[in-house]
């Protein structure tokens, strides 16, 4: 086999190392013992499949597709997602599966780098839909993230375990109930690197990205709370094409769709099957605007900060759609990509309520053909 042409937003990265780095950064996690630390993945599995029929209950979509449930420690969650990660460069052309040659020492500066990021997010992350490393996709629950989140908040565990399962029961079935959506996801990750640039993929554009990260975390701390935001503050931002750029204006949209999505669902859902939602809410929402300096520089500089924002702007959007319409009028999101909201229709739910539920104005232009 030819070794593949490569991408130039993709540089290569030693996944051995990659792997090493996690394992070495990552913090074990709150203390249990044995026996509690079995109680903690029995309750999450079983939670999970309560989440489950409670998501499809409340949204009328039925998952077609069977999905592993998985309960991991950090080290395992990091080592799912660089399985992912290299699965999709493969699919890219950036990573030849069977490499012959010596592991450079670029890609092993690549694979620290790459340890670090995951080993900190490691620390942060409840739960996932992780759409690469399997052909279905699976769902995973970090146990000792969710432990530590529920002793600090002082959560009641059953509730706050079942709340997160929600969550993430939501993702597994907008992935899975509707039949192009996982797809379309991969299909507009493979146009937005497709269309990278090589001369935007310097160590300038990057060495930028990480001083205006610094810099708005700086200010962020200085004053309290978010800083303007400054263009460009992420290190997708600063190393994109213009045909990039409208790429991440469809996935940014779909994205925050998907998130805010999930948080309608899980206040829904909890509003008749968990007693103490509101206090879930509060203290959670609390925990995501309360970070530290490091925190809020690692979030700006991975582009994290608009993860935040996609949780606000995307749940505004769907419960609006949803007290208007009804969740059936909401659900004709996913009939077909066409049925996908804008960004600009993310923050006007009236434009996109015209636009799909009363057939007012053209569907908006989307990147290529696409699937569905």
């Amino acid at each position: 086999m030819a070794p593949p042409a490569g991408n130039p937003m993709l540089p290569s990265v030693d996944w051995q190392t990659a792997a090493s780095c996690s394992r070495a950064f990552s913090r074990g996690g709150p203390r249990m013992s044995p026996e509690g630390a079995l109680d903690v993945v029995a309750d999450l599995h079983r939670h999970a499949r309560t989440a489950i029929d409670l998501v499809t209950d409340y949204t009328g979509l039925v998952p077609t597709t069977a999905v592993s449930v998985d309960v991991v420690d950090r080290i395992r969650w990091s080592r799912i997602n660089i399985a992912g990660f290299r699965r999709l460069l493969i699919e890219l052309g950036a990573e030849d599966p069977a490499p012959a040659a010596p592991v450079s020492a670029a890609a092993k500066v690549t694979g620290v780098q790459t340890g670090a990021v995951l080993a900190f997010l490691s620390s942060r992350v409840l739960g996932q839909f992780e759409t690469f490393s399997t052909d279905t996709g699976r769902l995973l629950f970090v146990a000792p993230n969710i432990v530590e989140v529920e002793r600090r908040l002082r959560l009641p565990s059953r509730e706050f375990r079942l709340w997160i399962a929600v969550h993430e029961a939501a993702h597994l079935t907008q992935f899975t109930a509707v039949p192009w959506m996982r797809e379309h996801f991969h299909h507009l990750i493979h146009t937005f690197f497709d269309a990278a640039e090589p001369e935007r993929s310097s160590a300038s554009g990057l060495a930028r990205a990480v001083r205006r990260a610094l810099a708005t975390a700086r200010e962020e701390e200085q004053h309290g709370g978010p800083g303007e935001e400054i263009p460009g503050a992420d290190v997708m931002s600063a190393v994109t094409s213009p045909e990039q750029r409208e790429a991440i204006s469809q996935i940014q949209a779909l994205m925050t769709l998907l998130e805010g999505h999930a948080e309608s669902v899980m206040d829904g859902v909890g509003r008749t099957a968990i007693n103490h939602v509101a206090l879930l809410r509060r203290r959670f929402d609390r925990r995501r605007a309360n970070p530290t300096t490091l925190q809020r520089f690692l979030r700006q500089l991975l582009g994290l900060d608009a993860k935040m924002r996609q949780y606000a702007a995307g749940r505004r959007f769907v419960d609006q759609v949803v007290a208007e319409h009804g969740v059936t009028g909401f659900n004709r999101v996913w009939e077909r990509p066409e049925h996908l909201p804008t960004e600009a229709e993310i923050d006007h739910p009236e434009q996109w309520t015209a636009r799909v539920l009363r057939g007012q104005g053209s569907a908006p232009q989307r990147l290529g053909a696409g699937p569905g």
